[in-house]
């Protein structure tokens, strides 16, 4: 796929200020079409480190460019004039961020609305893993929602991107939340990538979110006293009965949060206990 420069892009998007979590309505004129353009900003990089982001960056750009999925945010092309890296063009998504969806939305969502929305992410991360494409920062901060309301799964394999160009981007303090204990705590020297497996953590992290509307470790301000949560074994709920869970949610929320990864259910277990979640709960007719 051939680079858009800044040039070209400036000629198809409007400038315009804009906070990415929250919701858009932009002036253009007829035949425009509004893009978000995202770039990676990381300072003090060697060049070896740079040279090696952009070589996996490339890796990455070619499978994007693959995938193709109503449910997994498309790339429409990339563009340089951004800085150190190639920047990544995809469609603008009007309703910002879930996080921001469910907070203004929570108080109209239904509980099938809320089912139908995580069935959504699910077979997008169930096309992902299909393909042999692991998201690695799962969070409600990377899955966007489009006009009609439903989602997309953005920012996948920039987690991994990262790991593989310098261990010291084994994650970061927004994500800790949604990220599995192996991740975290490896066993060994070597710093360990995103996997499915870990993506199913995330994915019961996301479930928490849609259907209560409680960001994992909702009660801990500081990254740092997360990870120390983790360490002990503490689950992204609180014990104590602070919010009222569904027992079978909760159940199936405990099992995606295993510490034995092995013991996590598989994309397609999510898929099945969402799709039975939403014929019980459908009007019988």
């Amino acid at each position: 796929m051939p680079a858009l420069t800044l040039k070209t892009i400036a000629r198809q998007v409007p400038l315009y200020l804009h906070r990415p979590s929250s919701p858009s309505s932009l002036l253009r004129h007829p035949g425009q079409r509004v893009v978000a353009v995202k770039y990676p900003r990381y300072s003090s990089l060697t060049d070896a480190v740079v040279d090696k982001i952009n070589h996996n960056l490339e890796r990455e750009i070619k499978i994007w460019t693959r995938l193709n999925h109503q449910y997994v945010l498309c790339l429409r092309g990339t563009a340089t004039g951004f800085g150190i890296f190639r920047a990544l063009v995809s469609p603008w998504m009007p309703n910002g961020t879930l996080n921001f969806y469910l907070t203004h939305k929570n108080k109209t969502l239904t509980e099938m609305d809320r089912l139908r929305i995580l069935k959504q992410i699910t077979e997008g991360l169930k096309y992902l893993h299909d393909n042999d494409v692991i998201h690695g920062d799962l969070t409600s901060k990377n899955v966007l929602i489009a006009v009609d309301g439903s989602p997309r799964l953005a920012d996948f394999g920039v987690s991994n991107i990262m790991v593989q160009s310098d261990p010291a981007f084994s994650f970061h303090n927004g994500a800790v939340c949604w990220a599995a204990p192996e991740l975290l705590f490896p066993e060994g020297e070597t710093v360990p990538c995103a996997t499915k497996s870990s993506d199913i953590y995330a994915l019961g992290c996301i479930m928490l979110e849609v259907i209560y509307t409680k960001t994992p470790y909702w009660w801990i301000k500081q990254a740092h006293q997360v990870i120390a949560s983790k360490c002990r074994g503490q689950e992204p709920i609180l014990k104590e009965n602070t919010i009222q869970i569904q027992k079978h949610h909760l159940d199936f929320m405990q099992q995606c949060w295993s510490i034995n990864s092995e013991n996590r259910p598989s994309v397609e277990g999510v898929l099945d206990f969402l799709e039975r979640a939403i014929s019980n709960g459908a009007p019988s007719t």
